[in-house]
């Protein structure tokens, strides 16, 4: 055997003896961390979640693709606890939403929630990247549009000229009222339950000395629940900045209110949104009917009207949501859901929340099918 031979051959084997050490280390790694895991009550839970959907009209044309769900977002999350003693505990939660057809994170890794707190008899303390009381209080209670049809039947609309910062197209209308879900960092939280009545208030620090403007943020809600009947009403003031010449200034307010009746949930909702940099404001009106059929199956639909004021052109729109759903199992569920809006005013041109651009005229249409499965 020659020596190049020789030489690859002791490469061959060392390289073997490493993967193997490295292996063994690995998994005694992952042993001690899964161990460590069950000690403290770390938690991994998420859900993936994909489909296909058409869209009628994407400037123009039509849009077939394969998308996340638009009901959930696929997320992944590491959440734990320790008890102090005495009925307090400490706790910390990490989530982040993901893109499941391109495997893509929305954002920063956790980009939805990072944060370290405490939780007793006086409350809930937290700090960190948090959502505001828009989203935990409106939408989980289950007053917004998106409550019923997740990011389609959240608000957007023909009002391009809004002057938003979120989603693909800054300076548009994108979840203009946060409902459906916007994290705000470098925050405090606080929340307290009292009997059927939970209040909260969070305080979002801009940290920017450099600006002129400090894009800090506050936000406070109630929420009553008590049986099947439920109020709400929150308040969200937002502040963003990224230069000296680029200052928005959004306030959102929203009230609600659910009953229930047998297999029956009716929810309406109001919310008043301003970029009081411009006075364009647009109210949004919204009334969602569920219906359970047994365990297995949920029909939901929500109508929703929203219309801007003279500064935004007088446009408005009225938008349509049904879905239809139907447990697999536990932890998995099948669904279809289709929106339909149109738009009108001065210029308007339909634009669902979570499509992927408006139409090119006043009439767009959502439809897809999809598989979630949680873990």
């Amino acid at each position: 055997m020659s020596n190049t031979k020789t030489a690859s051959v002791r490469q061959l084997r060392q390289h073997v003896r490493n993967s193997v050490a490295w292996s063994a280390l690995s998994a005694a790694a992952l042993a001690a961390l899964s161990s460590h895991a069950h000690a403290d009550g770390l938690v991994i839970s998420g859900l993936v979640t994909a489909g296909t959907s058409f869209t009628s009209n994407v400037r123009g044309d039509k849009r077939y693709g394969v998308d996340s769900g638009p009901y959930r977002p696929a997320f992944i999350g590491f959440s734990g606890t320790e008890s102090l003693g005495g009925g307090t505990s400490a706790y910390f939660r990490l989530n982040g939403r993901f893109f499941t057809d391109s495997g893509q994170p929305l954002g920063g890794f956790f980009n939805t929630y990072s944060v370290l707190g405490l939780r007793g008899a006086f409350g809930d303390l937290s700090m960190g990247l948090t959502r505001d009381f828009m989203f935990e209080y409106y939408t989980l209670g289950g007053f917004s549009g998106s409550a019923h049809g997740g990011i389609w039947g959240g608000s957007q609309g023909p009002f391009d000229n809004f002057g938003g910062v979120y989603g693909g197209a800054p300076g548009g209308s994108f979840n203009y009222d946060r409902a459906n879900g916007e994290s705000l960092s470098n925050s405090i939280k606080y929340t307290h339950k009292l009997g059927d009545l939970k209040m909260g208030a969070m305080y979002s620090m801009g940290e920017r000395s450099d600006l002129p403007h400090n894009p800090n943020s506050y936000s406070a809600g109630a929420l009553y629940e008590s049986g099947r009947f439920a109020a709400t009403a929150v308040i969200t003031d937002f502040k963003f900045s990224s230069a000296a010449t680029n200052y928005t200034h959004i306030r959102s307010l929203a009230a609600g209110t659910k009953w229930g009746m047998g297999s029956w949930t009716l929810a309406g909702g109001y919310t008043r949104t301003e970029n009081l940099n411009t006075s364009g404001t647009i109210n949004t009106y919204g009334l969602g009917l569920t219906k359970t059929f047994g365990s297995q199956y949920e029909l939901t639909t929500h109508y929703q009207y929203m219309k801007g004021n003279a500064e935004l052109l007088d446009r408005h729109a009225h938008q349509v949501l049904l879905r239809v759903a139907t447990h697999l199992s536990k932890r998995s569920r099948i669904y279809a859901q289709a929106a339909y809006q149109i738009a009108g005013g001065q210029g308007a041109k339909a634009w669902i929340n979570g499509s992927a651009g408006p139409s090119d005229n006043g009439r767009q249409a959502i439809a897809g099918v999809f598989l979630e499965h949680a873990f």
